[in-house]
């Protein structure tokens, strides 16, 4: 009898353990993207034109989505995207299509990922400063970035702080989940 109670007891805690961990999957039909995330997480307002989901931890890892159209014969758009994404890629293609929005940017540890279906897109991690006349702090963040037919999608989560240093202890515990959320994005085909 004992083992019965310790076994259904586990089982308890396992499934307790289960509904905690659930994620949440976004699949925006109208702007022709998904991500998933903890359900515990909140949506927070949006900003901007480009921003399409904003949601924030209790930790307050806070991930944003942001998709714009995109016109692949414009004069300094890469004719075909995949193989821009897939082999053309450079660092520096990171601080132009991505550094400008965060002020100050630095990117490091690119790397070549796949969609579900094959298709390309990078992730990177990026550390930054952003000021203006009312606020400034550092930040680090994970990103993932790919351009598909007539749009171009990024996701970032990351965290704020005053100091590098701040932004690096409160980063640590948070890594790996943000690393999660990030590579969870994809950019519909449609």
């Amino acid at each position: 009898m004992r083992s019965f109670l310790w076994v259904a007891a586990t089982g308890c805690m396992i499934c307790t353990s289960a509904a905690f961990a659930a994620d949440k999957t976004v699949h925006d039909k109208d702007y022709g993207f998904s991500l998933t995330y903890p359900e515990g997480w909140t949506s927070q307002a949006l900003s901007g034109n480009s921003i399409r989901l904003k949601v924030k931890s209790a930790e307050g890892l806070t991930c944003m989505v942001s998709e714009n159209p995109y016109d692949p014969s414009a004069p300094d758009s890469p004719r075909d995207p995949e193989a821009f994404m897939d082999k053309d890629w450079s660092l520096s293609n990171w601080r132009t299509m991505v550094g400008a929005a965060f002020g100050s940017a630095s990117f490091s540890k690119d790397r070549l990922a796949r969609f579900p279906d094959g298709y390309p897109v990078r992730l990177a991690d990026m550390d930054f400063y952003y000021a203006d006349d009312n606020v400034s702090f550092h930040g680090h963040g994970s990103v993932a970035l790919s351009l598909r037919r007539e749009h171009f999608g990024f996701v970032s989560c990351g965290i704020a702080g005053d100091t590098p240093e701040e932004v690096e202890r409160k980063w640590a515990p948070l890594a790996d989940e943000a690393e999660k959320v990030v590579s969870s994005f994809v950019l519909d085909a449609d």
